[in-house]
């Protein structure tokens, strides 16, 4: 229980900057639209904290897992109560690009702030795994090559080996070819000779693939890995782009039931997460904190009503048509995507407490 609470608070502090700068870029948007904004929330549920501007009234509400941008005058409803006729600061008044500018400045303030975080990680430097061997897997090639615990590939094929990540990297794409490891070994070089054993797998996404296996494990031991400013600026960018493309095609794969949708993650994954990052230092937070923002700004940008892409979908199909949806038939469809999001939440809730093992503890009191 103790643990959960210690993990809770960098949740909350994560998803506060993460759910704060999404709607900021949605205020700014309209502030830039001349669109007039009733109200400003973090969060939902009963208000903890509320105060009121010039025009907009803002508030801390108790439920931190979301918040709003309420623009004045959004929609023929709400316009037909307060006269009939679309008004100077309405959100209907803008144009349709202004409009569009506001529906996507969320989502675009997610993926800057991580960018930002990627590269202030990468200059400050992050906590990556050695390249040290933790083990030897039996029935593998490096069981049988001389390799050893303890050893450090420093070197592979002539390139030399920064992280445990670049070693693997590097064997998956050899393809089967010899491999050539260069060896720290209590302050002497060695280095072995080593064919990889071919096995077919899958990959994260469930893809199925020949992979070449040699049989180590990592060990324990991490160092520091630092960017100089001009490369952070570059792999920062190629790294939330490669990001960006795994999750969209990691959402279509399950979709498509390619992919397990037990691999989703809820609230309470969120908190276990962000507790372990927090207790391996304010980098590795940092880190995480730019992965769930750009996660966060993907799942924002998918069609379904309620969330940002909904909306721009239906104003994309009234740029098409040069004229907006039925408004019951949009009000209809926010409905089933509420319906949608609502049991999206109860099922990854659910998933994880089964990968917690609350759900099996809780059956063990029923025998």
């Amino acid at each position: 229980m103790f643990s959960f609470l210690f993990s809770l608070l960098p949740t909350l502090v994560v998803l506060g900057v993460l759910i704060s700068i999404h709607e900021l870029g949605h205020f700014l948007a309209c502030r830039f639209s001349k669109v007039k904004v009733e109200k400003f929330s973090i969060g939902f549920g009963p208000e903890i904290l509320t105060w009121v501007g010039k025009e907009t009234k803002y508030s801390i509400s108790l439920i931190p897992f979301g918040g709003f941008v309420k623009p004045k005058g959004e929609s023929l409803e709400e316009v037909k109560a307060q006269g009939g006729s679309v008004t100077k600061g309405d959100y209907l008044a803008a144009s349709k690009a202004h409009r569009l500018l506001i529906l996507t400045a969320g989502v675009f303030m997610n993926f800057v702030l991580a960018y930002i975080l990627f590269v202030w990680v990468m200059i400050v430097g992050r906590p990556v795994p050695s390249a040290e061997i933790g083990g030897l897997m039996p029935g593998l090639p490096a069981q049988q090559s001389g390799l050893k615990v303890g050893d450090v590939v420093t070197d592979l094929n002539g390139t030399p080996v920064s992280s445990w990540q670049d070693l693997t990297v590097k064997i998956m794409r050899s393809a089967g070819e010899p491999l050539v490891f260069k060896i720290q070994r209590g302050g002497e070089e060695v280095q072995i000779a080593i064919t990889p054993q071919i096995e077919t797998g899958r990959d994260l996404l469930g893809h199925a693939t020949k992979v070449p296996r040699i049989g180590i494990l990592r060990g324990e031991k991490y160092h520091t890995e630092r960017y100089s400013p001009a490369q952070a600026i570059i792999e920062a960018a190629r790294l939330e782009w490669n990001l960006i493309e795994l999750t969209f095609e990691s959402l279509w794969r399950l979709v498509c039931g390619q992919l397990s949708p037990k691999t989703l993650v809820g609230p309470l994954g969120i908190v276990s997460m962000a507790g372990s990052a927090a207790q391996m230092g304010w980098t590795t937070l940092l880190q995480f904190t730019a992965l769930l923002s750009v996660s966060l700004g993907v799942i924002n940008l998918l069609p379904v009503p309620a969330l940002d892409g909904g909306h721009i979908f239906f104003l994309l199909i009234e740029i098409l048509f040069r004229r907006p949806l039925n408004p019951r038939i949009q009000e209809r469809m926010t409905q089933v995507g509420f319906g949608f999001l609502i049991m999206l939440m109860v099922f990854v809730v659910f998933n994880d407490l089964m990968n917690m093992g609350a759900i099996e503890k809780i059956k063990s009191l029923f025998p």
